[in-house]
């Protein structure tokens, strides 16, 4: 894939998120999946297939009502990587939002992304919101 390629595949998948259909982000996803969401937030941890990941991606739109929206800032990209940083809101019942950056890194193998990770800047912001 040309790096332009790659950059629309993780951008499609991101449009997935933001819609809140976690199936169609599943159509994205190889079936060698691991994905790490660092930090100290109740989401963080390393999930080894989609299944895994589907289920918190799961928790995070049940705890954010579907709020949680992310909107990319910087792209770059090789035939086989994506690094992003991107604006990332969201909203809580109980008027908690979050309202910051995350980086996010994406591998992608035969047009399928095999591993990401997630990067709060502000990690406590990020852990606090989804407590």
């Amino acid at each position: 894939m040309t790096p332009e390629e790659t950059i629309q595949r993780v951008r499609d998948a991101m449009a997935a998120f933001n819609r809140g259909d976690i199936a169609a982000l599943g159509e994205f996803v190889h079936p060698d999946y691991t994905y790490t969401i660092r930090g100290r937030a109740s989401v963080s941890g390393v999930y080894q297939g989609w299944e895994a990941m589907a289920t918190v991606l799961g928790r995070i739109m049940e705890l954010t009502g579907g709020t949680m929206k992310a909107t990319p800032e910087v792209v770059l990209a090789d035939d086989e990587h994506v690094l992003m940083y991107q604006k990332v809101r969201g909203s809580r019942p109980d008027g908690r939002t979050y309202d910051s950056h995350q980086a996010y890194r994406y591998r992608l193998k035969d047009g399928l992304i095999i591993d990401g990770e997630t990067i709060p800047v502000d990690q406590q912001a990020f852990a606090e919101f989804l407590a």
